[in-house]
């Protein structure tokens, strides 16, 4: 029984992970992109974001141009929310992105709707409205640069994130 359970095992372990060669996400980044999402979302009463195919590809789209401006760090002019992050090839994964914009908590005072530093990454994640997400990353002279795409977006002046 222990054979047949250490060979199940090993076959397991070569399975290739597969990367979506639109996103360069594999499927456990995307479940761990939405997951996290969710869980500050969760974290304020709002509903669970979906993940969108057409948002990541928009994402990709925004991506690729970014890498052909020389890796430039610069929010696109779609309809949609965005998030991005920039670090180190290979040193960050999904989750740690989903989480460095959720950090952002700590700076958002809801009871005066405002920041102390930067916390729109965090209010556009738990925007009570937005309802889908996709993603995307590509690597640019040892970066990765991931962009999330959102819809319907948020950060609206004046309103409340949740």
């Amino acid at each position: 029984m222990k054979s047949i359970i250490a060979l199940v095992f090993s076959l397991f372990l070569t399975i290739p992970v597969q990367t979506d060669p639109v996103t360069n996400l594999t499927s456990n980044d995307i479940q761990l992109l939405v997951d996290t999402h969710n869980e500050w979302r969760a974290d304020v009463g709002v509903g669970d974001l979906s993940w969108s195919p057409e948002l990541a590809q928009v994402a990709a789209k925004w991506a690729k141009e970014l890498k052909n401006k020389n890796c430039a760090f610069e929010h696109s002019k779609y309809q949609y929310g965005e998030n991005l992050f920039m670090g180190t090839s290979g040193a960050f994964n999904a989750k740690y992105v989903v989480d460095s914009w959720g950090g952002e908590k700590e700076d958002y005072n809801y009871a005066k709707n405002n920041c102390r530093k930067v916390c729109g990454h965090y209010t556009q994640m738990v925007w009570k409205s937005t309802t889908k997400v996709g993603c995307a990353k590509i690597t640019c002279d040892g970066m990765d640069i991931w962009v999330c795409e959102y819809d319907p977006p948020g950060n609206y002046v004046g309103q409340k994130p949740y």
